[in-house]
Order: structure tokens, then C-alpha cells, then sequence
């Protein structure tokens, strides 16, 4: 089964559609913020940061172009056409992003990661359009499969890696092991949502059995997402299902919209094999012909 497939052009153009609404949505003087550490507003001064698409435009004060050169390479791979070409660009304008945005979180650090693991898939994607079937896979040579489940399978390890740390590092900190770690969060007015919603929620974790619930179900959620990979394709789609409400509950709840979006991407390819979309495609394009047939007997 072909592991190009629209689930892997799905989790490009979310991981795309992250990145670029973070640079269309926020100025570029808040996104690159000046300061006494970083007076061009880039953080350029890593060994490999001087190779970000930003830190070049910031030498020549031409930040704002280099934006949205970033911004149409994103929309490019949001469409889907040529993977094999925009693969590396796609990488080159997330990392840029992640090693020079002074105003950057976890998410942008993950997104650079795992674009960096398509690269070795997508190169070897003759595809046009991400969002087709691949119709030549049974005719390649047997290093293409070898490559790109390889490199799915290192997709895996990381997230796996993700979820158990970011549960079990959770442990040791005192206000998630006592389960009052949500009320806490609701209480900062930079993650806390706005009222009557944010109103709302406080006055629900206000209650301590209703709070520890959710924070001990958080922990569980997270560590029970790595277990998952190993089980079958209709309990994978169910905890796919839950991690999305928990991705999109922290980005309507936080503001972490980009972060969320790149969890919902990982997650994707973490609990959908690229080639269950194949199979699934099968079963409809099935189903239709059964039913198409139905009608011209009843006819």
C-alpha cells in the first residue's frame, strides 16, 4: 500500500496552514520583536541561524518581503501541487520560522522537526498534487517503501516521544499531581480566555472534583496516546478523534491556535497509517458501486 497518499498531503497543509496563519495574523514587529538581546528583532545569532530565510532579509532591513515569500512557499504546499519540490522549502521557511522569530513556542519547535522528517518521503513523491492517489507506487523500485515507511515510523518515535514526556514529565510538578493544575492555568490572564467565556470556565474548575477530573484526564489522554499507535485502526480513529477535541479545547481555550494545529497534524499521521486513506477510498468508491448498481436493478 502506497504511503503517498492525501493523509500525508492532509498533515502538510495543516502544518502549512499553522505556520502561515501565524505570519499573515501577526506583525511582523510583534512576531520579530526588538529588543536590547535582539536589536534587528531575528535571532540570528546561532551557528546554522544565519541560514533562515528571515535572518537574510533582517541583514538587509527587508523583513516584511521575506514574510511573505514565506507566506506564498506555504500556500503553495496548502494546495498540495508538486510535493517533491516544495518539500524542502516547506522545511527551510518552518525552521526559519523557529530559529528566528524571537516570539516562538513548542509547536514551531515540533513543526521544523517533523517537516524535516517528510523531507525523505516527499522527494520520493511523483505525485502532482498531494491530494491524489498514487497510481505508479506497484511499479517502483523496493527502496521507496523502505524509505518512506522508514521515515513514517521515525514520525512516530517522535511523537510517542512528545506524549509520554510531556505526561510523565508532568508528575513532578506539584499543582498537576494534585490535580489543581487547570484552575491554576484558567487564573493567567495571558492563557485564560477573555469572559463571559473565560467567566464560565473558572466558576466550572471551581469545583475540585470537576478540576482534578480534567487534569488527571489530561495526563492520561497524553500518556495513553503513545500506547495507541499499537492498537487497531478503529481504536487509532477514536483516540485521533479525541486528541483533536483536546488539541482544538486548548486552542479555544488558550489562544494557542498555530500550536494546536500543528498537534492535530502529528497526531494525524501518528494514529492514520498514510495508506488507510487508500483502503478507505476503496471501500467508498465500493459502497457507491454497490448502490449505483442497486438503482439500476430497482430502475
Amino acid at each position: 500500500m502506497s504511503p503517498f497518499s492525501p493523509v500525508l498531503g492532509l498533515v502538510r497543509s495543516i502544518l502549512a496552514a499553522a505556520a502561515l496563519l501565524t505570519l499573515v495574523l501577526t506583525p511582523t514587529d510583534q512576531l520579530f520583536f526588538r529588543s536590547a538581546t535582539f536589536p534587528s528583532g531575528t535571532n540570528c545569532a546561532n551557528a546554522t541561524s544565519w541560514m533562515s530565510l528571515f535572518c537574510i532579509g533582517s541583514s538587509n532591513g527587508q523583513l516584511e518581503p521575506a514574510r511573505w515569500i514565506a507566506v506564498i512557499v506555504l500556500a503553495l504546499v496548502i494546495t498540495g501541487i508538486l510535493p517533491a519540490v516544495t518539500a524542502l522549502p516547506h522545511w527551510w521557511v518552518t525552521w526559519s520560522l523557529m530559529a528566528s522569530s524571537t516570539a516562538v513556542d513548542g509547536g514551531e519547535h515540533l513543526a521544523a522537526n517533523l517537516t524535516l522528517i517528510l523531507v525523505p518521503i516527499l522527494l520520493l513523491d511523483r505525485r502532482r498534487w498531494h491530494w491524489s492517489r498514487d497510481s505508479r507506487y506497484g511499479r517502483r523500485s523496493p527502496w521507496v517503501p523502505s524509505i518512506a515507511y522508514a521515515a513514517v515510523g521515525l514520525w512516530v518515535l517522535q511523537m510517542m516521544g512528545v506524549y509520554f514526556q510531556a505526561s510523565v514529565a508532568k508528575f513532578a510538578v506539584l499543582e498537576w499531581s494534585d490535580g489543581t493544575a487547570l484552575w491554576y492555568w484558567m487564573q493567567n490572564p495571558v492563557f485564560a480566555p477573555p469572559a463571559p467565556i473565560g467567566d464560565v470556565v473558572r466558576s466550572a474548575l471551581a469545583w475540585l472534583p470537576f478540576t482534578v477530573v480534567l487534569t488527571y484526564g489530561t495526563l492520561a489522554l497524553q500518556l495513553a496516546l503513545v500506547a495507541a499507535v499499537f492498537l487497531p485502526q478503529r481504536a487509532r480513529r477514536l483516540f485521533l478523534l479525541l486528541a483533536v477535541v483536546f488539541h482544538l479545547a486548548i486552542a479555544c481555550l488558550m489562544g494557542l491556535w498555530s500550536f494546536s494545529m500543528i498537534m492535530i497534524a502529528a497526531d494525524v499521521l501518528l494514529l492514520v497509517r498514510p495508506h488507510e486513506a487508500t483502503s478507505l477510498a476503496q471501500v467508498i468508491h465500493w459502497r457507491l458501486g454497490r448502490a449505483q448498481g442497486a438503482e439500476h436493478v430497482s430502475g
